[in-house]
């Protein structure tokens, strides 16, 4: 049998070269003495990913082919764990960069001081390299949480609402840290999309702590279209409502109202708030209010049973709530590779 270690980090990839060689350099020279091992999860490259990896003169390494169709954010993940040696396990997507050289220090710290069972660190937008309106709006975003989501009982769990579910159940397997007996005790839950926030609350639920690790701070972002955004929020808005009974919008109205309030919002914060040549700023502006119709028309669709899709005459309705059934069908044969 192969002797234990002390961390096991896995990473996800696809075709990922450009961006898994800043990943792993940056692991490499991270202030962190522990050892680990890698345990690279590719599905499917073909533009010599796997080539870089094999070639990588790391210490302790493993290349897991994940066949084509085979891939599930929790499945793969799963099959990690079970091939890992270390006490404790990390997971992060390949297209993630560290902001400091103490980031997995901080990351994994929490947990192997025993304080909670699992820890995700923050992902920020670096205003340089990604979206500039997305980094000034949302980079402040974990100071309003709190470093540890408490244990609670079922019944104070349908006492809080919606809202307090999901913020209590926040959790990120960008960038994760894992008691792995715990994590193979329990198990990702058999889903597609979303396993990081189920098993949050699974976690909560029996007992144990999930840490925000707020000084391991991490750089994550990626342009995306029209159509994988609106696919990503129905998703989200299907998941919220049946695991936390989160409804994000209930009414087209509120659908318009939405869009219309924050692309007014991120057009003034464009113009008037950050600085940039004048043509960025147009650019990024038509950028988010693309965004925002698809985020908030997807999150509409989410929330569409039969029921609420047949009831009046709204031809609309229906079509959306049969463009539902189509994403949630295709997400089950074959899930979003990036989120």
């Amino acid at each position: 049998m192969s002797e234990a270690i002390g961390f096991s980090i896995v990473i996800l990839t696809r075709n990922s070269l450009g961006v898994i060689e800043r990943l792993v350099q940056s692991l490499e020279g991270q202030n962190f003495s522990t050892d680990r091992e890698y345990l690279f999860m590719d599905n499917h490259s073909t533009d010599g990913t796997r080539d870089y990896l094999e070639s990588l003169p790391l210490k302790n390494k493993r290349v897991i082919d994940v066949p084509e169709g085979s891939f599930s954010h929790s499945g793969t993940r799963m099959h990690a764990a079970r091939e890992a040696r270390g006490k404790f396990i990390i997971f992060f997507t390949d297209d993630i960069e560290p902001a400091s050289d103490d980031f997995l220090l901080n990351l994994t710290e929490p947990v192997v001081a025993g304080n909670a069972s699992a820890a995700y660190g923050v992902c920020q937008i670096h205003p340089q390299w990604h979206d500039p309106l997305d980094a000034y709006l949302h980079n402040d975003w974990y100071l309003g949480f709190s470093d540890y989501s408490e244990p609670v009982g079922t019944y104070c769990w349908e006492m809080f609402t919606p809202e307090t579910r999901r913020r209590l159940a926040n959790f990120d397997n960008c960038s994760s840290c894992l008691r792995l007996d715990l994590l193979l005790e329990m198990s990702f839950p058999d889903v597609p999309y979303g396993e990081d926030m189920m098993f949050a609350k699974q976690l909560l639920l029996s007992g144990h702590r999930v840490a925000l690790a707020k000084k391991a701070r991490f750089y994550h972002w990626h342009k995306v279209s029209f159509s994988y955004f609106l696919k990503r929020m129905c998703i989200d808005s299907h998941l919220g409502i049946r695991e936390f009974g989160l409804f994000y919008v209930t009414r087209m109205l509120g659908v318009v109202r939405h869009i219309a309030v924050r692309v007014l919002h991120r057009t003034y914060v464009a113009f008037f708030k950050i600085r940039l040549p004048f043509f960025r700023k147009f650019y990024w502006s038509w950028y988010h209010a693309r965004l925002l119709t698809a985020d908030f028309l997807g999150k509409y669709m989410g929330t569409l049973d039969s029921q609420r899709a047949n009831r009046g005459f709204s031809p609309l309705k229906r079509y959306l709530f049969n463009k539902k059934e189509q994403i949630l069908d295709s997400i089950y044969k074959k899930s979003i590779h990036r989120y």
